[in-house]
C-alpha cells in the first residue's frame, strides 16, 4: 500500500512539474505575440533602409514592415519592439524564440532554411552584392584593379560571394572581414580598404547618409550575386509565417490595385470583388480562422501605406537616398514584386 501511495504522489508531482513546462513549450509564436500584445522583431544594427531613430523609435524601409505585422494583428503600429542585431544573432534568436521575425537585409538561402529551420515569409527587396571605390581609385573596368584590399561584413554570405568572383577573374584581392558593419565602413572611409563590398541597397545608403559628399565614392555597376532579402521567421509555426506573409503582400496587393493611405476609404465601397476582400468590406475565408479581424488589411494601409508608399517615404524619391526601384517595380512595370491573389 506505501508502495502505491508513494507511485501516486510520485506522478502527481512528476505531472504538477512537468506538463506546464511542456505546454508552455509547446505554445506557437502567433500565441505568444498574442498573449504578449506586441511582436518582438529583430533589424539590422546599421542605417539600412535609412533606418534612424524617431518620434515613435526605429522607423526606415524595413523597421515599417515590422510595423506592418503589428497593424494586421493589434491595428497598432506601435504595438512591436525592435531590436538591433547582427545577422547570425537575428537568425539564431528566431531559432530560440527571443525573436519573432528578423527583417533586414538578410538574403534569402538554401542553409538557412534547412540547417536554421527557417522560413522566409516574402521577399522585401530584390537586390545584389557590389562594390564602392573611392573616387579614383578604379579606371575602367572593375577586373582592371588586380591588387586591391576589401572591406566585408564577417560570417555573412557577402564573404562567399566575394571570393568566387575573385577567384573566377584571378584577382589579386585581399580580402579584410569585419565583425561589425561600422567597423567595415569606418575601415573604408580611413582608407584601409580600396573597395566595400555588401548588398548595393546598403551602399546606396552609406553613401546618402554617411558622408559629406557622396560624389567622392563610386558604386560600381558590377552586381555578382542575386541577393533577395526577406523576412524570416521560423518554420515550425506556419500560422504565424502565413499572417507575416500575408501582412506584406497587403502592401502589394494594395499598390496593384491603386490603394494608398489616402485613399483607402474611397475603395471601401469599390465593386471590385478583391478589393472589398482585401478592405473587409466582404469577408475573406481565413481570417476569421487565424484569428484576424475583418479590417486586417485595411488597418495595415491605413497606418502604414501600400507597398511603393513605403519604398518612396523611405528609399525612393521621398528620402535622402533617393534611389530607383528597378526590380522592386511591380510586375506591370516590369519589375520582380507583385502578390499572389486574395480570395
Amino acid at each position: 500500500m506505501k508502495t502505491i501511495l508513494f507511485r501516486s504522489v510520485f506522478v502527481c508531482l512528476f505531472c504538477f512539474l512537468v506538463f506546464p513546462s511542456v505546454a508552455s513549450a509547446a505554445q506557437s509564436v502567433l500565441e505568444k505575440v498574442r498573449d504578449r500584445g506586441y511582436v518582438k522583431c529583430a533589424i539590422g544594427n546599421r542605417p539600412v533602409g535609412d533606418t534612424r531613430i524617431g518620434e515613435t523609435g526605429y522607423e526606415g524601409f524595413f523597421p515599417e514592415f515590422c510595423r506592418v505585422v503589428a497593424l494586421a494583428l493589434f491595428n497598432d503600429r506601435n504595438a512591436v519592439q525592435l531590436s538591433p542585431m547582427l545577422i547570425r544573432h537575428g537568425l539564431q534568436s528566431i531559432q530560440e524564440g527571443d525573436v519573432d521575425i528578423y527583417i533586414s537585409n538578410v538574403t534569402w538561402t538554401y542553409s538557412r532554411d534547412m540547417a536554421r529551420k527557417l522560413t522566409p515569409a516574402a521577399v522585401l527587396y530584390y537586390d545584389g552584392q557590389g562594390f564602392m571605390s573611392h573616387k579614383g581609385t578604379v579606371r575602367g573596368e572593375l577586373t582592371n584593379l588586380k591588387k586591391a584590399k576589401v572591406c566585408v561584413s564577417h560570417s555573412t554570405t557577402t564573404i562567399s560571394n566575394l571570393e568566387d568572383y575573385i577567384n573566377f577573374h584571378n584577382l589579386s584581392w585581399e580580402i579584410q572581414p569585419y565583425e561589425s558593419s561600422e567597423g567595415r565602413n569606418n575601415a573604408f572611409f580611413s582608407r584601409k580598404c580600396d573597395l566595400l563590398t555588401t548588398d548595393r541597397l546598403v551602399l546606396s545608403t552609406i553613401r546618402s547618409t554617411a558622408v559629406e559628399d557622396a560624389k567622392n565614392y563610386v558604386i560600381h555597376d558590377n552586381v555578382i550575386s542575386k541577393e533577395p532579402l526577406v523576412a524570416y521567421v521560423s518554420s515550425k509555426d506556419m500560422d504565424w509565417g502565413n499572417i507575416v506573409r500575408w501582412s506584406i503582400y497587403a502592401t502589394l496587393f494594395a499598390e496593384e490595385k491603386g490603394i494608398t493611405q489616402d485613399n483607402y476609404k474611397k475603395h471601401v465601397s469599390s465593386r471590385d470583388p478583391s478589393i472589398r476582400r482585401l478592405l473587409g468590406t466582404d469577408s475573406m475565408k481565413g481570417s476569421e480562422e487565424a484569428g484576424l479581424s475583418k479590417e486586417w488589411a485595411k488597418n495595415i494601409i491605413a497606418g502604414s501605406g501600400n507597398y511603393g508608399e513605403i519604398f518612396d517615404r523611405y528609399l525612393g524619391k521621398q528620402s535622402k537616398i533617393n534611389i530607383k526601384r528597378g526590380m522592386n517595380k511591380l510586375w506591370r512595370d516590369g519589375g520582380l514584386q507583385y502578390s499572389p491573389p486574395f480570395r
